[in-house]
């Protein structure tokens, strides 16, 4: 028996379940731990940046239940079905493009099911890797295959740079240039910038799937690790920052979990989802 009135779980991947990029997989213990949880009539679910195809790639073996927030909070999926989601304008597309054009980055343009990246020449910094087997990547091989992106329905762009001045260069342009009233920007790492609709954030995502589900914010659990995972973390009942998580995350997050490193996801549902231990005091 659950004592904590927990009916809905909401995991982050990348610093939260995943040890990116040092590894992609999900621990056996932790998908075994998922399983449980799930096993107990309890709605487990993940909420990242990634599109849905590019997620469930790789984490549909594991055994979660779903609700899913992807695109960070652009797009959110119950019962299989879509349940919202948030187009970005096409001259923001275009401008993302001209930007990463312009400052020499890695750009992943996302839809439901399909993702187009481009690396513009010149680039020398981290790219995500395609995880799984599933057909969700279109890589773009030249400027001219960008007409693909521009038939495409688009709800998140991620832009990547390889140093800290375009990365700030880029929040200057989003957060205060001509789209500053229509975008959100959020950050997974230091050099990856996400864009979504005005308002759109994992914790916007969070409100709706709650209330699709009739859960009380005490009744819903978020783990997270990110700057992109702070409003997701505000926005529950009972929330998590990993040991690993960004200031951004922590100043959000109501209780600390152990690292990515030391499995801190299974440790915090092993202990208060599934023994129902009480709850540690208020970090804050």
């Amino acid at each position: 028996m659950n004592g904590n009135p927990i009916r809905l779980v909401m995991l982050d991947i990348d610093g939260t379940i995943v040890d990116s990029p040092r590894h992609s997989a999900v621990t056996p213990e932790l998908a075994q731990t998922i399983r449980d949880v799930a096993a107990r009539g309890i709605a487990i679910g993940i909420a990242t940046g990634r599109n849905y195809g590019h997620m469930m790639s790789q984490m549909r073996p594991i055994g979660f239940t779903g609700p899913f927030i992807c695109n960070g909070g652009a797009y959110l999926v119950k019962d299989g079905a879509c349940l919202f989601e948030s187009l970005l304008p096409r001259e923001v597309v275009d401008a993302a493009w001209e930007r990463v054009l312009r400052e020499r980055g890695y750009i992943e343009f996302s839809g439901r099911d399909v993702m187009y990246t481009f690396i513009a020449p010149g680039y020398a910094g981290p790219t995500f890797p395609k995880v799984g087997t599933d057909d969700y990547l279109r890589i773009l091989r030249s400027k001219e295959e960008y007409s693909a992106v521009r038939a495409a329905p688009i709800s998140k762009i991620t832009i990547v740079v390889d140093s800290r001045k375009k990365a700030a260069s880029l929040s200057r342009y989003w957060t205060r240039g001509p789209f500053a009233a229509a975008v959100t920007l959020t950050r997974s790492f230091w050099f990856a910038l996400e864009i979504t609709n005005r308002g759109v954030t994992k914790g916007s995502g969070l409100s709706l799937v709650a209330e699709s589900l009739g859960c009380k914010p005490e009744e819903v659990m978020a783990v997270g690790d990110g700057d992109n995972d702070a409003e997701m973390l505000r926005a529950a009942g009972v929330s998590f920052a990993m040991g690993n998580a960004s200031p951004a995350a922590i100043a959000a997050a109501k209780y600390r979990a152990p690292s990515v490193q030391e499995d801190g996801a299974r440790i915090v549902l092993q202990r208060y989802v599934l023994d129902g231990a009480p709850l540690p005091a208020l970090s804050r």
